[in-house]
């Protein structure tokens, strides 16, 4: 699956940066694969970083920004 929708410029502006974006994204899917190797084994179509960016814009996790 290619990442067609959402673009990925309403996910950046929803992150704040892309920096931010792609840190948060990644953690996600790692923690992911721990928490579902069987989901990912069974769904081979199904990427990590894919649910992990599907997740995040639809709410199911935030960035925490520090506060200065």
């Amino acid at each position: 699956m290619a990442w067609i929708n959402p673009p990925i410029e309403e996910v950046i502006k929803k992150a704040g940066n892309r920096y931010a974006l792609v840190t948060v994204v990644a953690k996600r899917a790692k923690e992911l694969v721990v928490e579902r190797p069987e989901f990912f084994r069974d769904n081979q179509k199904v990427k990590p970083i894919e649910l992990a960016s599907r997740e995040f814009y639809q709410g199911v996790y935030t960035i925490k920004h520090p506060e200065n």
